[in-house]
């Protein structure tokens, strides 16, 4: 029993030392877009992910269809979190709006609510990044039309490493604001 006690830290020193798994952050993309929208208060109220969006790794496809984790690379946050919060500070930079996650943190309802439902988020074989799915506006103002828009977006990554995965992604996302944005 001594024995095991005195081998313990070595044990969970060793035992630690092999993941060295490294954490990517999406950085935000400047966008050259100003639009104007009819919303001056906009709120994401949800961004819905595909399964393998949503884990801690990052994805690719490969040339036979697979979907696969790039080896020790993770995501720095929750993607659906880090895709909502990304979207709120490209829609606040684009169209000058209040925009916020939900719940909305100011007095009253905002003026439109956008959920974003993601089909497909992965970089394939080609390195070629697609960002397929729709999105909603909801507005309860009679002057204004609610709508469901879906979207296909391309980005090319440089390669298949995971910093190149994720500055596509980060394209990506940007112009789904703009589209957003214009929508509006």
């Amino acid at each position: 029993m001594r024995i095991f006690f005195l081998l313990l830290p070595l044990l969970l020193l060793f035992g630690c030392t092999g993941t060295n798994r490294v954490r990517y952050l999406i950085e935000p993309v400047a966008s050259a877009a100003s639009v104007k929208t009819g919303a001056r208060t906009i709120s994401i109220t949800a961004v819905s992910l595909p399964t393998y969006a949503k884990e801690s790794g990052i994805f690719i496809q490969t040339t036979g269809g697979a979907i696969v984790a790039i080896p020790k690379a993770d995501w720095a946050d929750d993607t659906e979190r880090a895709m909502r919060l990304f979207l709120v500070r490209s829609l606040t930079d684009i169209s000058g709006a209040q925009v916020a996650s939900d719940p909305w943190p100011l007095a009253g309802v905002p003026e439109a609510e956008i959920r974003i439902d993601v089909e497909q988020m992965l970089v394939d074989s080609s390195n070629r990044m697609r960002l397929s799915g729709q999105f909603s506006i909801r507005r309860d103002r009679a002057e204004s039309r609610s709508r469901i828009r879906q979207f296909d977006i391309t980005a090319k990554a440089r390669s298949s490493s995971a910093a190149d995965v994720v500055a596509a992604h980060g394209e990506a996302w940007e112009e789904l604001a703009e589209i957003i944005a214009k929508a509006l």
